[in-house]
């Protein structure tokens, strides 16, 4: 049986469905829990690759590799520890590579793609590229969350949060665990 990649506030466990959305709310939890500590550049880069890599974890492709390929938008700001590739809680790897928005054919190859910040032009590029196809998108910072996304990262004031949108998810064709659903439907605390 596989492990879970070490947990980001108590160590090792072994992988079951619902240990592994605990430490998805746990790396979140902890995150928050560290308030400006997070605030580095490199300690924000870190929790984001937590939480998309728990993401990662809880997705399931039409058609499943052994490999989960990463695309990275070269705009995103959180992605240095992302772009390291790793293995993910289930024990399958992931390998990234770099990507250009504006490049036809940018996505070709990628079960996953992880996305800077965008102007309403390039995000609706990317969901017309991305329409009927089985990529889950992972954007930074859209707090609207409307148009080609599936998740949506805010990372803020020491915290990496997300949002979900289900009509993206039901199109692409990946089944995402409903317990991670429900984590992306909630509301963060009052500011």
């Amino acid at each position: 049986m596989a492990t879970a990649p070490a947990s980001p506030c108590t160590g090792r466990r072994r992988f079951s469905p619902s240990r592994f959305l605990l430490a998805l709310l746990a790396a979140i939890l902890c995150v928050q829990s560290q308030g400006t500590a997070a605030d580095t550049a490199p300690q924000r880069s870190e929790a984001v690759a937590r939480v998309v890599f728990s993401l990662l974890g809880y997705a399931r492709w039409p058609s499943e590799r052994d490999v989960l390929r990463l695309c990275i938008d070269g705009s995103a700001r959180y992605a240095a520890k992302l772009s390291e590739g790793g293995i993910l809680a289930t024990g399958r790897s992931v390998q990234t590579r770099r990507i250009e928005l504006l490049d036809a054919g940018m996505t070709t190859g990628c079960d996953s793609v992880y996305l800077g910040v965008m102007t309403d032009v390039r995000r609706k590029k990317v969901a017309t590229e991305l329409s009927g196809r089985p990529v889950l998108v992972i954007t930074e910072e859209d707090f609207e969350c409307e148009v080609g996304s599936m998740f949506c990262l805010n990372v803020a004031d020491g915290r990496v949060t997300f949002r979900v949108n289900l009509d993206s998810v039901a199109r692409s064709g990946i089944h995402i665990h409903p317990g991670v659903l429900q984590l992306g439907r909630r509301r963060g605390p009052p500011s």
